[in-house]
């Protein structure tokens, strides 16, 4: 018999603990780290583990991962992203990153970073002194034109680039709802639900038109899309529309979600800590002077990857989930067939043992010895093992590059009285974070 594993106090009848997944599900999840290292919970009626254990965290993930698949989070993402790399497991999913892969390579990623750099300048340059913005919303804009010109360099693909551009925000409101609080709910005509299908009919129509108009032209416009309807899967025959379709979706939506989040934190905790403003700002002026950010000036910008390092640490993705395949011996802990597994990258990131003081935000933690030798489990903000985010280099040199071209030419400032809370959609992110934008000019170096 296996090791008993406790239950998270304060369950309800029937509702279990739905509402504290309802209402405050990220500090929920983080106090189960004092409950033990794998706590069940009821999801409304259907029981899950959620795993506070770096160790176990890394078996499920990686070292024995044979044993899991997807879990009840990616069956309801299949409603937006179809068999996209980021919801299919097994063979399934090796074959699909292998034939995605080339598109991922670090060269063509770097081929991406002027569109990048001047995204971001042209955002930048559109702000006006003192004149207040709504940041987490410019950088969904920011975030939003750069995958949508990297998928569709070509105007065949522009009512796509758009459909996901204004309807995407809708979609990720509701869908971790769906997956944390099942229930009949989500079929009554209530105007939510009315929005949430309505948004992903129109992304799914616009996105199929541009592939028609690509196949159909047969140029190539040396972007994303033209890509992938180039790939051929082992017996050489074409990609399907279908398939190709769900990565476009996939990439739109893990390019544009959590890589805006975490744009909008570092500008907020830049805007808001005189201290970590000063040293970027130096660092900026020493690196790039007066000239524009580039590729080449990533591995120099120190302390801004140890700003992003950390936003991605605070401020990470709320969960993910497994499947046991059968009857599974997790550590000294035995599951059942079929049980529900979450992995919290938030609670591991604030975890006081691997990460003293975690709610503060601090780059320089990653600096020191300790937190540079977390063990394997503790620190994965793009998840680990082959279902490690494929894109998570594109995110990072995204955010850097677009918080430099920012920061060189603006200081940020909130706007009182506008208090800034977190929230949570697919990523966890600001709710308003709206500052006014001070022009500033290059510190003596």
């Amino acid at each position: 018999m296996g090791a008993a594993i406790p239950t998270a106090a304060n369950r309800l009848p029937v509702i279990g603990h739905g509402v504290q997944l309802a209402r405050r599900r990220t500090e929920f999840l983080a106090s189960l780290t004092e409950v033990g290292e794998i706590v069940e919970i009821d999801m409304v009626g259907m029981p899950a583990y959620v795993l506070t254990d770096p160790d176990l965290i890394w078996r499920v993930l990686v070292s024995e991962s044979h044993n899991y698949l997807r879990g009840r989070m990616f069956d309801k993402m299949t409603e937006v992203l179809g068999n996209g790399l980021a919801t299919i497991s097994g063979k399934a999913h090796r074959d699909t990153r292998r034939i995605l892969q080339p598109t991922f390579h670090k060269q063509q990623i770097a081929a991406y970073a002027p569109i990048m750099s001047s995204t971001a300048a042209d955002v930048a340059e559109s702000w006006r002194a003192g004149q207040a913005i709504e940041v987490d919303d410019a950088m969904n804009d920011l975030t939003a034109r750069v995958v949508n010109g990297i998928l569709f360099a070509s105007d065949l693909g522009a009512a796509a680039a758009d459909a996901i551009q204004r309807r995407l925000p809708v979609v990720m409101r509701g869908m971790l709802t769906r997956t944390l609080i099942p229930g009949a709910w989500q079929r009554l005509p209530l105007p939510a639900n009315t929005q949430y299908r309505k948004a992903i009919e129109q992304m799914d129509s616009a996105i199929d038109t541009a592939i028609a108009a690509y196949r159909s032209s047969g140029a190539d416009h040396s972007d994303m899309l033209t890509t992938l309807l180039s790939l051929k899967d082992e017996t050489g025959k074409p990609m399907s529309d279908q398939w190709i379709h769900d990565q476009v979706i996939t990439v739109a939506v893990g390019g544009i979600e959590t890589t805006s989040a975490a744009l909008s934190w570092c500008l907020h905790y830049v805007g808001t800590r005189p201290d970590v403003e000063k040293e970027l700002h130096t660092e900026l002026d020493t690196v790039l002077g007066d000239r524009p950010v580039e590729l080449m000036d990533v591995m120099a910008l120190k302390f801004l990857g140890r700003v992003v390092q950390e936003v991605l640490r605070l401020h990470a993705v709320a969960v993910f989930m497994r499947r046991t395949i059968g009857p599974t011996q997790l550590g000294p802990y035995e599951l059942p067939a079929g049980a529900e597994i979450i992995v919290s990258p938030y609670t591991m990131h604030h975890n006081a043992h691997w990460f003293p003081e975690p709610a503060r935000f601090d780059p320089d933690r990653w600096l020191r010895p300790e937190t540079q030798n977390l063990p394997k489990g503790a620190f994965i903000p793009f998840s680990a093992g082959h279902s490690k985010c494929i894109a998570d280099n594109f995110a990072v040199l995204e955010i850097t590059l677009a918080l430099a071209e920012i920061c060189r030419r603006w200081r940020l400032r909130p706007v009182p009285g506008q208090a800034v809370r977190e929230i949570t959609t697919g990523a966890t992110r600001p709710n308003r974070l709206a500052m006014r934008p001070e022009a500033r000019g290059r510190a003596t170096v």
